[in-house]
């Protein structure tokens, strides 16, 4: 195989794998499950909705009632009284494991701050840190960058509200960065040919 074979081989595979990355859906999309197209007051957030499993544990309303103010109007969720009151850490899960960055809570008890404690297979592996609530909507970062499959909120229920849930899934490589890694490849065949052809002469 010469030279031109090499290089005309080694440009068809960039070309299909470019041709895969254009038709490749945009990876590493955020997720906001805002609660705001869902319809009623105080009704079960319905499982699956959001892409996340709410296991009969939320409850949504979207009237005015200040200090709970939504971070986008008018929906925002609470722990179910039925099943959580008072000082309590409550689960949301993930069908498959996701990056959870945070959402944002607002609310009245001063005295009890609220956190994330994540999850995935069931081992924790993070706690956020805290965030106080208060009237003014205010978002609470994971702090953590892998996957998890289950996010437990540790509040005061009956004192706080939370909105807008965000989410992504697991980053893909770069475009370019798979560009590159193509160049060097195509630069690494055509040197060792020519490292080969050089080596034939000289015997």
């Amino acid at each position: 195989m010469n030279t031109h074979h090499i290089l005309r081989a080694t440009l068809t595979l960039a070309t299909c794998s470019l041709s895969a990355l254009a038709i490749s859906p945009s990876a590493n999309a955020f997720t906001v499950v805002t609660f705001d197209d869902l319809t009623g007051d105080n009704f079960l957030v319905p499982d699956g909705y959001g892409g996340i499993q709410w296991d009969n544990n939320w409850i949504y309303y979207g009237f005015e009632q200040n200090p709970y103010t939504p971070e986008s109007i008018p929906n925002r969720i609470y722990g179910n009284y039925d099943k959580w009151n008072g000082p309590s850490s409550i689960p949301f899960y993930f069908a498959s494991p996701v990056i959870f960055d945070g959402s944002y809570f607002a609310g009245s008890d001063s005295s009890f701050p609220v956190s994330f404690s994540l999850y995935n297979g069931g081992t924790l592996q993070a706690t956020s840190a805290s965030l106080t609530p208060s009237a003014t909507p205010t978002f609470l970062s994971s702090g953590y960058t892998g996957l998890v499959d289950e996010v437990r909120v540790n509040w005061n229920n009956g004192s706080t509200v939370l909105d807008n849930v965000t989410y992504h899934t697991a980053a893909v490589p770069e475009p370019t960065s798979l560009i590159g890694l193509l160049g060097l490849g195509a630069f690494g065949v055509t040197s060792k040919f020519k490292r080969q052809q050089k080596q034939q002469v000289h015997c």
